[in-house]
């Protein structure tokens, strides 16, 4: 999109014989690749709580080079692939895995290249969109905290998990009312946490840090959220309404 006109250009569509299911995230790279995630092969985003109870894997990440007009898929099997992030030097892009609580990098430079880590595990809690800070920081919105519900199904045969998703969308778990987001330094450490109930600001889905403010945005909210990026205290949401 042209920031100053609104054109919009359509650029890929597909990638790997496959059409984009939930084309979710996008960056650029320093040598104008852009790397981009889509969320399932299977569940469209409406059902996207499908996605995280199958827990089949059918996320992927995608190189694009807008100038070739090329689209390799980079990495695959990912777990509901959500927000993309690089590292401050290029060396590396990092993909969220909201279905697993983890982020998966790819190796883009050094000896490592080409190569697929796990750069953070375990996550406490749901991780969404992602954004490199100005001091290098990677910013995590959590969704919300870990279900332990979908923890123990994870554990289970595919059976009760596709009865499950059977049920009315009422009777399904979901993520909890928070507001949440994380900050993960180079190796993968979480050093900042800010968070507090989401009595009236919830399900932070992405943040962006911006001199030393977080912009956050929701999937569920009709505003964005601004808080300060320090460190410590809670998240403190003034409320942006659009226009």
């Amino acid at each position: 999109m042209d920031p100053d006109s609104g054109r919009i250009e359509t650029l890929l569509r597909e990638a790997g014989g496959r059409p984009f299911t939930v084309c979710s995230n996008v960056v650029a790279a320093p040598d104008g690749a852009l790397y981009v995630s889509d969320a399932s092969g299977r569940f469209p985003l409406e059902h996207w709580m499908g996605d995280l109870l199958e827990h089949s894997g059918t996320g992927r990440l995608i190189r694009y080079e807008p100038g070739t007009g090329r689209a390799d898929v980079v990495l695959e099997g990912l777990h509901f692939a959500n927000g993309v992030a690089l590292a401050p030097d290029g060396s590396y892009v990092v993909a969220a895995e909201t279905g697993a609580y983890r982020l998966t990098r790819l190796w883009l430079t050094g000896p490592k290249a080409g190569a697929r880590d796990v750069f953070a595990d375990g996550l406490p809690g749901f991780p969404d969109n992602l954004s490199t800070g100005a001091d290098g920081l990677i910013w995590v919105a959590l969704a919300g905290p870990r279900d332990p519900v979908l923890d123990l199904l994870h554990r289970t045969r595919p059976g009760p998990r596709r009865l499950l998703w059977s049920l009315p969308s009422a009777l399904l778990p979901g993520p909890r009312p928070t507001a949440w987001v994380v900050a993960l330094d180079a190796e993968g450490r979480i050093v900042r946490d800010l968070q507090r109930p989401g009595a009236d600001y919830r399900m932070v889905t992405s943040v962006c840090e911006h001199k030393g403010r977080l912009y956050l945005g929701s999937l569920v909210e009709h505003a964005l959220g601004v808080t300060s990026a320090a460190p410590g205290g809670a998240v403190a949401c003034s409320r942006r309404e659009p226009g």
